[in-house]
């Protein structure tokens, strides 16, 4: 699968269910009739404010909706021959404002209505102002700032806000995060469709012995008296080892069955998380020209889309009697930590200090992560935070997990 349709994919179902069910902010408006001629004022002075806003995210204004103090949505579809054409917007905004803003115009269906998405992306020269008078109501040199859902005037406060967000943009942009040596944005993983646990061989095994036996049980009846002695002598086992299945009783084997569950418990857990795991690291960059000063790093992993080891499973006790000492996993002493939420894994690595131009991973020791059959054929998104010393805001961003 391609990466840029799966991203654009994953991009435009999470924009359908930003405009349902997010509210007005510095990153969303929603406006219920379209910008004529009559009012690009307010189109300037909307993108502007928008622009200004500090923050890596795209920003949206959704033309077509309407939000009403109970947080519900009205949508007022747009006849398509009203649907202004993306560079009416472009020059208007290019002739006055300054310097450039990155946006674009086009139109989405939901639910039924065709609604106008104003995207404004890759803001890194703000402040943005007008660069000439425009009517009566807009100057040279003003500049507005998105609050929430208000439109202000850009105060010296919100200047020293976006001055430091474009110091931290230059390390964002040379902080590169991604898998393997290629850092790449994607991985391809394999998902486990038939899952045959330890137990469940186990259960097998003993359910045909037990079979076995008790079909042997009318043959023995049938034995001479001398037969019946020579098959009842005791077989020599080893006292150090557990008895073989095929050396229990009917009794015991039955037993066996009830605990089947708790007996393999570990033997399950260790062929999950070992044996049909994909181990999983992540390769950090810093291409700039600065070290990064106790750097560490969060991954956000959806449960619905894996299941995350908290640790490294040790390799099942040894059946002999007296030799049933495990020794621990000192892997796990460097494992990352992994904290499950109700609806998604957190994996914490402290990763220190990061030079520049040197390829780190960021686990000392491989994520252990389960993608189960019924995920095969689907995409999902990761999400991860940089945190530094000397990073004046985190750094944000995403990977895209593809189940085969």
């Amino acid at each position: 699968m391609n990466v840029n349709s799966s991203m654009e994919e994953i991009w435009l179902s999470e924009l359908k269910w930003k405009i349902q069910h997010e509210h007005e902010g510095s990153k969303l408006d929603f406006k219920k009739t379209p910008y004529v001629k009559e009012n690009y004022h307010e189109l300037l002075k909307d993108i502007m404010s928008m622009a200004n806003v500090p923050t890596n995210e795209k920003r949206y204004i959704v033309i077509g909706v309407k939000e009403h103090p109970d947080s519900t949505k009205e949508y007022f579809s747009i006849p398509k021959e009203k649907i202004v054409d993306q560079a009416t917007f472009q020059q208007i905004v290019r002739e006055n404002i300054e310097p450039t803003i990155d946006f674009s115009y086009y139109p989405i269906e939901l639910e039924d209505n065709t609604l106008g998405i104003i995207e404004i992306k890759n803001c890194d020269d703000a402040p943005y102002m007008m660069k000439k008078n425009y009517g009566s109501s807009l100057k040279k040199g003003d500049c507005f700032i998105r609050k929430g859902s208000q439109t202000e005037k850009l105060t010296r406060r919100d200047l020293d806000e976006i001055l430091k967000f474009k110091s931290n943009k230059v390390f964002n942009e040379n902080i590169l995060f991604g898998f393997g040596e290629g850092v790449d944005l994607q991985l391809t993983v394999s998902g486990v469709r038939n899952l045959d646990l330890p137990s469940k061989r186990a259960r097998r095994k003993i359910e045909s012995i037990l079979e076995e036996k008790k079909n042997n049980l009318e043959k023995e009846s049938k034995l001479s008296h001398l037969e019946k002695i020579t098959r009842s002598v005791p077989r020599i086992s080893n006292p150090f080892q557990s008895e073989p299945y095929e050396n229990r009783s009917i009794e015991q084997l039955e037993e066996n069955l009830k605990n089947i569950n708790s007996t393999y418990k570990d033997h399950d857990w260790y062929y999950v998380g070992e044996e049909k795991t994909q181990k999983i690291n992540f390769t950090l960059i810093n291409n700039g020209n600065e070290y990064l000063d106790d750097v560490s790093v969060e991954i956000f992993i959806p449960v619905e889309s894996a299941t995350v080891m908290k640790n490294i499973r040790e390799k099942p006790k040894s059946q002999d009697k007296y030799l049933r000492a495990s020794i621990p996993n000192v892997e796990n002493l460097y494992y990352p930590e992994v904290e499950k939420k109700s609806d998604m894994y957190i994996v914490r690595q402290d990763v220190g200090a990061l030079k520049h131009h040197q390829p780190r991973e960021v686990f000392d020791c491989d994520l252990r992560v389960f993608f189960n059959g019924e995920n095969i054929g689907k995409t999902f998104s990761w999400s991860y935070v940089i945190y530094a010393k000397n990073l004046p805001n985190p750094i944000n961003g995403s990977l895209i997990i593809e189940v085969v």
